[in-house]
């Protein structure tokens, strides 16, 4: 499917323009957000990407629509393992719940950043040597298994001052022991 340049454009300004409405609405004034408020926006969110999936069909075909809804769909599965990590993060950070908000669009709009750069630097390396993916399969395995280690060993509370990456970042650039 050629998607003409324009369409491009339009998607990533409306996509910025959803961020930034974000930012400046919901998380400027910091609040505990209930759970009507949080429904009714994930609805709104979910109702505008359904109405997008509409507009592919009307600008493509029946096709491209449904894989569309099916990427969405799929990217909205992975997207609840996201904030499995968000909430661990936030936990081990504790971070407190008028923040969260702030915290999480934060972390999705890295998330988006860095999942880009991964995607292309991944891209090259697996097109320079197919074989990577041994050594991705690893690191996850490691990963998962150090995770589930740490979690049986540690099962108290972590003070975040303790951490290492704390530790180095407050050699590196001022972070503060509190919220200010």
């Amino acid at each position: 499917m050629g998607v003409p340049l324009w369409i491009w454009l339009i998607t990533g300004a409306v996509i910025a323009g959803f961020f930034i409405f974000d930012f400046y609405s919901h998380v400027k004034t910091p609040h505990e957000p209930s759970l009507k408020e949080s429904g009714t926006w994930t609805v709104f969110y979910v109702a505008i990407a359904l109405l997008f999936g509409l507009l592919v069909w009307g600008l493509w075909d029946h096709e491209h629509a449904l894989q569309y809804y099916t990427g969405y769909v799929t990217e909205k599965a992975l997207s609840v393992d996201n904030l499995f990590v968000f909430a661990l993060i936030m936990g081990a950070f504790k971070i407190p719940r008028k923040y969260q908000q702030k915290v999480l669009l934060i972390g999705i709009v890295l998330a988006l950043v860095f999942r880009l750069v991964f995607i292309l630097l991944g891209a090259a390396v697996i097109a320079a040597w197919s074989d990577v993916f041994y050594l991705f399969a690893v690191f996850l395995l490691f990963t998962a298994i150090k995770l589930v280690i740490d979690e049986i060993r540690d099962a108290e509370e972590t003070d975040p001052n303790d951490m290492l990456i704390i530790k180095w970042l407050r050699k590196v650039i001022h972070v503060t022991p509190r919220y200010h």
